[in-house]
């Protein structure tokens, strides 16, 4: 590391180039869902480089803002517009919504307590849990910063929840070997939701896109772009072992992902070499709606895909993988075009 006096701000357009990238990888987690795809350690990139660049963005404007009031009324206004978001898309998406979770089966005062525990902790609309953890997320460590909390304690209680992550997904077979660790994430699941698709997945990453915004540092492209490139084959090297020597069932959270993740949005972010002329602020508003809707679409076309493709099959996952990336993008495609009429105003939320 090359420490700078000079402060660091990162490149707004290839984030927003490398957002649509990385919602691209998402899609890719949810239809070319076979544990043993060699691909996967890649796709799971996405969403926690998408916690560290909403987390960045965020921290970046609580620079400029002079008092603590200031602070505390950016943080409100960016919880209302996921809120928004968060909403939008819960309205839009409610019957499939309602299908998936077959809450109209039996309806009940339980069930509407079920509803409100997982817009919390887990998901109501497929893939919702993101939303929620970012506010939360973003909250607890804005409210530990307010506090004076040192970073260093704030990127502990991230790792600690992280491996957390990390036993409840791919080495939750391990875990299940010791039964104190194992009786431990059970009363987790019990009491919350699996771990690994809450908030305890997002805290290391917003703990990493605060340090990133409010700190001043530099690495030179060429430490960045080899240490990519080793944590790379190390995190390929990880999920080969873990093919050996656990039972899979869900593939979210690497040991490997934190590092990688942070060295390649400072190689990306910072890399100035990269010129971008046109306006491509678009693309950050493609990436929010393929994300909120590819789920939800990918549920769709399973339930018409099923009828001519064997299910579980390489040619059903690719098949399904180019479909819901086309529908998806086809979708933000129409609504960015329809927002700009005044009747269709209120399609400014979906982003």
């Amino acid at each position: 590391m090359i420490l700078s006096n000079q402060y660091i701000e990162y490149n707004s357009r290839q984030i927003d180039l490398l957002k649509l990238v990385l919602a691209v990888l998402v899609v890719g987690v949810h239809t070319l869902s076979s544990v043993d795809f060699i691909g996967r350690p890649i796709l799971r990139l996405g969403v926690p480089i998408f916690f560290i660049i909403s987390s960045y963005l965020f921290f970046i404007k609580q620079n400029s803002c002079t008092t603590a009031e200031k602070r505390k009324q950016s943080l409100i206004k960016y919880v209302k517009r996921i809120l928004k978001l968060y909403l939008f898309w819960f309205v839009v998406l409610l019957p499939i919504t309602v299908y998936y979770n077959k809450w109209h089966v039996n309806l009940s005062v339980d069930t509407f307590v079920v509803i409100v525990q997982n817009f919390f902790f887990n998901q109501t609309f497929l893939g919702s849990w993101y939303l929620m953890a970012l506010i939360l997320g973003i909250s607890i460590v804005w409210a530990l910063g307010e506090k004076r909390v040192n970073d260093v304690w704030i990127v502990i209680i991230g790792i600690l929840l992280y491996l957390l992550c990390c036993m409840s997904s791919n080495y939750n077979s391990l875990v299940a070997k010791v039964p104190l660790l194992n009786h431990a994430l059970k009363s987790y699941e019990m009491v919350f939701t699996i771990p690994h698709n809450s908030l305890p997945a997002g805290i290391l990453f917003i703990a990493i896109g605060k340090i990133l915004a409010q700190h001043s540092f530099y690495v030179s492209n060429k430490i960045l772009f080899i240490s990519t490139i080793v944590l790379f084959f190390i995190l390929y090297c990880e999920h080969l072992w873990i093919r050996s020597n656990c039972m899979v069932t869900s593939d979210d959270c690497y040991l490997m992902l934190p590092p990688l993740c942070m060295s390649l949005f400072m190689l990306v972010g910072q890399n100035t070499k990269l010129k971008l002329n046109s306006d491509i602020k678009p693309l950050r508003a493609c990436s929010t709606i393929i994300y909120c809707s590819h789920i939800s679409i990918a549920f769709c076309l399973y339930g018409v895909l099923r009828n001519y493709v064997e299910y579980d099959t390489t040619a059903y996952q690719i098949l399904s993988f180019f479909m819901t990336l086309a529908l998806s993008s086809l979708l933000a495609y129409f609504v960015l075009k329809l927002e700009k009429h005044k009747h269709f105003r209120l399609l400014c939320y979906s982003h």
